[in-house]
Order: C-alpha cells, then structure tokens, then sequence
C-alpha cells in the first residue's frame, strides 16, 4: 500500500478517536446537567439576571474606571494594556530575573501566546491545571474552554507521559492524575511567582473572582513574590452578587455540577495591624499583587455588529451543543476560541478571509448554541453576518440563505462519513496495529 494512502488513513483512524473521546466527554457534562437541574429552580431568572447584567457592563467606561480604583485602594496594582505586545512587555517586567512562573487555566494568557513569549525570554512557564499541564507536554491544543485535553484518550495521556518522563506509566486515570499532581507541586514549591487569569473583576468592592476545581490556584495565589493577573477588560461586573452569579451559571454550564471547589475572593494582599495598628502588607503569600486588564481589541468588537461576542462567560457550552463541533473538532475555530465564536473571532484578530479557512462555512445554523447558551448569544445570527460580508458579490443574494444552509448541510454529512470510512479501512488493514 503507497506510504501517503497508509498515513492517510491512520490521520483519519486518530482523528475519529479523538472525535469520539470528545463526544464521550461532553455526553458525560450533558448528562450531569439533567441530573442537576432541577435544583436549580431559578434558572432562567437567573440567565436573563446574567444578560443584564453583560449588556450594562461591557463598555461601560464609568463602570471600569470605578473598579480601577477601587482596586488600588485595596493596595492591587492596575494597568491597562492595549495590545497583547503591551501585556506581555508589562508581564515581563514584573517577573523581573525569575527564571520560574507557575501558571494557572487562563484563556487570556493563552490569547496572547504567554508561554511562548516568556520561553523565548528563558522563562520557564509550568502549567499546573491537570488538563493544561498534559496538552502543554503534548504540544497540543486545547479542545475545550474548561476540558482542555477532553480529545485525548487515557492511552494516549498515558504515552506522552511516559515519554516526558523516561519511564512507563499505567494508563489508569488515577495514575496519570497523581503523575501529574506531583510534578506540578515540585514546581509549586519551586516557584516565587505565579500568574493567573481572573473570572470576574467586580467594580465597588475592588475585588477579583477567581473559580477553581483543582486548588493550584491556592497554591499560585500564595507564591511569596508577585501574583500576576491577567484578565480582559470584560471580565468587570458591577459587584460581587452579579459576580457569584456569573460563577453559579459558569459552573453548572461548564460541568454539570452546582458549585465548583474553590471559589476565591482577593480584596488585595495579605495585610495586618496588630503591632500599633500599622498596616504591613504581605504577611502570607506574595508581597505584590498585580493585574493587567487587557483590550487587545475588545474595544473594537464592543463598537461593532458583534459586540455580543464578548458577552461570553467562558462555560463552553455552545460546544457541548454544537453538531458540527463534534465532527470537525479544533478545526472549527480560532486557536483557543473554539466553535463558531472562534471563527467570527478570527475575523477580528486575522482576516475575514481566515475566518473562512477556519470554518465560516462549517455553522450549519441549526441555532443550538444559542438556545443553551446561559447567556444567550446569538452566534448563528452572528455567523450570517459575517458570511455576507464575505460573500459580497454572490451572484444570486436572494438564494444566498437557502444555498449556505445545503452547503453547510451536506459538507457536515460528507466530513462525518469520511471519518468513518478512513477509520473503518484503517481498522480492517489494522494499519494502527501493524504501524505501517
């Protein structure tokens, strides 16, 4: 068999697994959610609570210049970065000579490529979230919002750990996970700074939300040095109610469960009184706390016809939802905006021809994201939008929808039978098995 059909088929073998370990995941948070529901017995009022609460803040100049400061008055130093060049270049100076940061989950810092940069520089930048931690090893990308490595399978897991490692390592999940908890803490201890994103900013107490499962960002938080948070300019929320119910939607949203482990509140750094009522800062974990609130183009999309992209909390189910998500996987998207965002994000960050690339004409429109969405966001609306500025010109406009709707149609159904077909050949010559 020629080596190009052979490779060919064992990509689409993998590709089909990865799908599938996808769609066994999401199953598992969709399931959750059913069972959850009905203790939520306050759920719409609450999402249509959440949306008000989005369409007042975002933009709001008055809003942030209040949660600025306050923040300083809480002792957190603020800056504003306009560019993601600007962010990292503040970022950088704050670590000063360390050659070690700790890091959390954090979209943000992944959007302006944080990693990279501070490697570049000779800074070594551990993940230490479980799932983060095994894509960063990987040399993967993420194939969710808060389920980063939910494309990969136990075996696959355990095989980039035991390379990683120079030794074999059991697939069992509990083995991987303690494997990988162990490794972090070494560099937990290690480490004098650490960096984090922030869930939600809140204007009148000057405070920082931060929503956790694992408990590394306890441990990041404390780093006796410096505490860098890096967050974008629409995480800021009016106070700590609208705040906490963000988080209560982002939980169920994202797991399926009512609450998550960790929920930390920061008013600013440690601080006592108790030697002549003289306040002394720093008493437990870093002496500095500092946040970096990020535009790097929001402001732009706040001013456009897509401003309701960043209505967004970060739950990631319109991918739990979405039919062609679970066909196409990472391909659908824009680097760690994932799904139909993503593509319109792309738009914004790239080009409007990239955006075709990075599947403009994958959205079939069937219009399930919105419908789940806690927030609401209307990414199907947004996807035409964007298709009829690309496709000025298309020789009948009138048919335009109907055409778009059989092409999207018809190109999910061929890509979802290709996938089979290739793993069924690839399956039957046993290619995966015989490594040819």
């Amino acid at each position: 068999m020629p080596g190009s059909l052979s490779n060919k088929l064992k990509r689409g073998a993998k590709e089909r697994k990865r799908i599938w370990a996808i769609r066994r995941t999401f199953a598992t948070v969709r399931r959750r959610q059913r069972e959850n529901i009905n203790r939520i017995p306050d759920l719409e009022e609450r999402k249509a609570r959440l949306r008000r609460t989005r369409e007042y803040s975002l933009g709001n100049k008055e809003l942030l210049d209040k949660a600025i400061e306050n923040l300083r008055s809480n002792g957190i130093e603020v800056e504003i970065a306009a560019t993601k060049e600007e962010a990292i270049s503040l970022i950088l100076n704050r670590i000063g000579d360390e050659k070690l940061v700790v890091k959390a989950k954090s979209n943000t810092t992944k959007e302006i490529g944080l990693t990279g940069a501070l490697e570049a520089k000779g800074i070594e930048a551990i993940e230490t979230d479980i799932g983060d931690r095994i894509i960063q090893l990987a040399g993967d990308q993420p194939s969710h919002t808060t389920g980063p490595a939910s494309h990969l399978s136990r075996n696959e897991i355990a095989k980039v750990l035991s390379r990683h490692f120079g030794r074999d390592i059991a697939p069992d999940p509990g083995v991987l996970t303690r494997t990988i908890r162990d490794e972090v803490s070494s560099y937990l201890k290690e480490a004098n700074i650490g960096i984090t994103g922030a869930n939600a900013i809140t204007a009148e107490e000057g405070a920082i939300l931060l929503v956790h499962n694992e408990g590394n960002i306890l441990e990041l938080m404390m780093r006796p040095g410096r505490h860098i948070i890096l967050a974008g300019i629409d995480k800021i929320y009016p106070n700590l109610e609208e705040a906490m119910n963000m988080a209560k939607l982002q939980t169920f949203y994202a797991t399926g469960a009512l609450i998550t482990a960790f929920l930390n509140i920061i008013g600013g750094s440690s601080s006592t009184a108790d030697i002549e009522k003289k306040i002394f800062r720093g008493i437990h974990g870093p002496e500095t706390i500092s946040l970096i609130l990020l535009d790097n183009k929001r402001s732009d999309i706040l001013e456009s016809d897509f401003r309701e992209l960043l209505y967004c909390i970060g739950c990631g189910e319109c991918l739990l939802q979405c039919p062609v998500y679970q066909v196409y996987g990472g391909k659908f998207g824009y680097e760690h905006n994932l799904g139909g965002r993503g593509v319109i994000y792309s738009s914004f960050f790239e080009s409007i021809q990239k955006a075709k690339k990075r599947g403009l004409d994958y959205c079939v429109t069937c219009g399930r994201c919105k419908k789940h969405c806690p927030v609401g966001i209307d990414v199907p609306h947004l996807i035409k939008r964007l298709r009829q500025e690309y496709g000025a010109g298309f020789p009948e406009p009138h048919l335009e929808g109907a055409y778009r709707f059989v092409e999207s149609h018809l190109r999910l159904l061929f890509s979802a039978l290709r996938l089979e077909l290739l793993a069924l050949i690839s399956s039957i010559l046993r290619l995966e098995e015989e490594g040819v």
